[in-house]
């Protein structure tokens, strides 16, 4: 047990008792908070929104209220209240910045933000919007008390902002397009992690970084997950079990420390959502689907033979993409000249879990963002694969949730697609007539 987290704790008592994490929430009060602060809350465990592949929302929600339960209790919030020493307050400076670029400009999230260790090293940097997240109301009641220069505006002012829940139910309109979300310290808390991180891979804009930290490192968070599994069910992972954790969601690792007093796994989202095969150009014969309806939900798609496309897709995360294609068709055979043209589109690759009714094969799906005059069954198709936005998801809201994402999917993809960068594609030579 470090010197540090003695300093923290200050009692055997307290050591034995309270999380690893604790000891990093523990922040001094500061005196003059850039902004005010909002309250917001969603009672814990409840399902808003996607449910980002969450366990069952049972088990999350009695894993939510032990979490809550035990950080809620007046003397663990007593105990972060104490300052912290010197050597930690630098760890965590270093922690927050480990995210480059990061100033008055930036949004971010702090999860399972506890009394708020990590907002004076978000402010210094110049941060004003910084969205508190976590389970224990106590906890973001002593967060207030300490940043809130007062309560009940809207929201339009830059400041500190907290809301009540749990990081999976954040509403979009909270976290959407943010710079950075921070799990610092609660990363081994969570009921499913990738989960999280997933949600917030969804929420954050391309380019963004999600760091997972712990300011006593991964050996000491360690031995304390295994003296209290109920509370601390995860251990934190090196960089292959990090790589693990994030196959097939959209990040990579951009920085990785794992020192013996510090851990901090810096995740991105890639610039422009690209992948790394960009451009992935294919084609195929368009073959009949499933029947599921795509086109009475507003979203009719094209089904390419996946068969032989095994090697081109091969590594490939089943997911969603999106990039450009062209209808191979003659002009002779009854298409105008606007369904000739290139058009932007969105693409599904896997097994639709949401609607799949059994071991159904998996597909490649190509929504068009153009009205066609006729069916192109039997036709070719090509297709350039330029970024990737999101895994394939079953959605527990059933088709209205899944028709929302898909929509949500198909707005990103357009706004994308207008950028610069990825608008010169169109004009790919893999995609000429």
């Amino acid at each position: 047990m470090s010197d540090a987290l003695a300093h923290c704790h200050r009692g055997v008592r307290a050591l034995r008792s309270i999380p690893a994490w604790n000891m990093c929430q523990l922040a001094q009060p500061v005196q003059s908070p850039v902004g005010p602060v909002v309250c917001m809350s969603s009672t814990p465990g409840a399902p808003a929104g996607t449910s980002a592949n969450a366990p069952a929302s049972a088990d999350r929600q009695q894993h939510n209220a032990q979490q809550a339960a035990e950080f809620g209790r007046a003397d663990v919030v007593k105990e972060f209240q104490s300052p912290l020493p010197d050597t930690i307050q630098q760890r965590l400076a270093r922690i927050v910045q480990s995210v480059p670029g990061m100033g008055p400009s930036s949004r971010v999230i702090d999860v399972g933000s506890g009394t708020g260790c990590l907002i004076p090293h978000m402010q210094a940097r110049g941060t004003k919007d910084i969205l508190a997240v976590d389970l224990s109301a106590p906890m973001l009641e002593e967060l207030r008390r300490r940043y809130a220069a007062s309560l009940g505006h809207l929201g339009n002012d830059l400041g500190v902002r907290t809301w009540h829940g749990d990081i999976v139910d954040l509403p979009n309109y909270l976290g959407w397009a943010a710079d950075a979300a921070f799990f610092n310290g609660c990363f081994g808390n969570m009921h499913d992690p990738r989960a999280a991180l997933l949600r917030c891979a969804l929420m954050l804009r391309p380019g963004a970084h999600i760091v997972v930290s712990h300011p006593m490192g991964r050996e000491w968070h360690g031995q304390l997950a295994k003296q209290q599994p109920q509370i601390t069910p995860h251990v934190l992972p090196d960089r292959a079990g990090m790589e693990a954790i994030i196959q097939g969601l959209p990040l990579k690792i951009a920085d990785f420390v794992d020192e013996k007093d510090l851990y901090i796994a810096v995740l991105q989202i890639p610039e422009k959502y690209a992948i790394p095969q960009a451009p992935l150009r294919f084609g195929g014969k368009v073959v009949t689907g499933f029947g599921r309806g795509s086109r009475q939900m507003g979203t009719p798609t094209a089904n390419i033979d996946p068969a032989p496309l095994e090697q081109v897709l091969a590594g490939l995360p089943r997911g969603v993409y999106f990039g450009w294609a062209r209808l191979d068709a003659a002009h002779d055979a009854g298409w105008s000249e606007d369904d000739l043209q290139v058009h932007k589109m969105v693409m599904n690759v896997g097994r639709r879990p949401t609607v799949n009714t059994g071991d159904e094969a998996a597909t490649v799906e190509v929504h068009i963002m153009h009205r066609f005059e006729q069916d192109f069954y039997g036709q070719n198709l090509k297709v350039v694969a330029l970024g990737y936005v999101r895994p394939e998801m079953r959605f527990t809201g059933g088709l209205p949730e899944l028709i929302n994402r898909i929509r949500m999917d198909i707005a990103i993809s357009r706004n994308q697609l207008e950028d610069g960068h990825w608008k010169a594609y169109a004009n790919d030579p893999h995609l000429s007539l």
